[in-house]
């Protein structure tokens, strides 16, 4: 009987967060990206049912799915702290030694910084031929030189962003399951009851 409960509380409920919408109709909070969305649709194929001699328990097949959907279920504030900066190691490729003007110990700028730099408008004077002017440099040329320290420099002193050391993420809740006592699940139960031929006010 509580298998039979569970089971039909898992079908119903899989269908929901299918759908990214809570037990009382409305939809969830919406995520920042498709990626997350689909990631916290996908648990509904993790959701299953137990039965035991006097319940129906209704969990998730792994620890860090449960985690996942209790976190979004409960909503959350978590805090997260800079790590400081690794310390730089020379390069060991000869390739990498001769590259100018980047020091022995420097990183080249990452392909995101190179991509930010020209659309905030980043220029270089060019020295082609006998006319001197300045020239968007390509992604690939920034990234040949600059320094992964130079590039940040750049962007902040063009948007004058300060390196956050702190912040807090907010997760909304996004409530998966019902309440234990709520009507949709004495519904459940009471449909259960009458498919075994019992009536639930005896």
């Amino acid at each position: 009987m509580t298998q039979q409960i569970g089971r039909e509380v898992v079908k119903v409920n899989r269908q929901r967060i299918r759908a990214g919408k809570a037990p009382d109709g409305p939809k969830w909070a919406p995520t920042k990206s498709r990626r997350k969305h689909k990631r916290l649709t996908g648990l509904s194929k993790r959701l299953r049912a137990l039965g035991t001699e006097d319940a129906a328990i209704i969990d998730f097949d792994s620890r860090f799915a449960g985690m996942i959907a209790n976190q979004n279920h409960q909503g959350m504030s978590q805090p997260f702290t800079a790590t400081p900066p690794k310390s730089a190691k020379p390069r060991t490729s000869e390739k990498g030694k001769k590259k100018e003007p980047f020091k022995p110990t420097d990183s080249p700028c990452t392909r995101s910084q190179a991509t930010r730099l020209r659309a905030l408008g980043y220029k270089v004077l060019s020295e082609r031929g006998k006319r001197r002017s300045y020239r968007k440099p390509s992604i690939k040329w920034i990234q040949a030189h600059l320094s992964v320290r130079r590039a940040a420099i750049i962007i902040r002193t063009n948007t004058g962003e300060t390196r956050k050391h702190r912040w807090t993420v907010e997760t909304p809740a996004r409530p998966m399951l019902p309440q234990a006592s709520s009507d949709e699940l004495l519904a459940i139960t009471a449909k259960a009851f009458k498919k075994m031929g019992w009536e639930t006010g005896q």
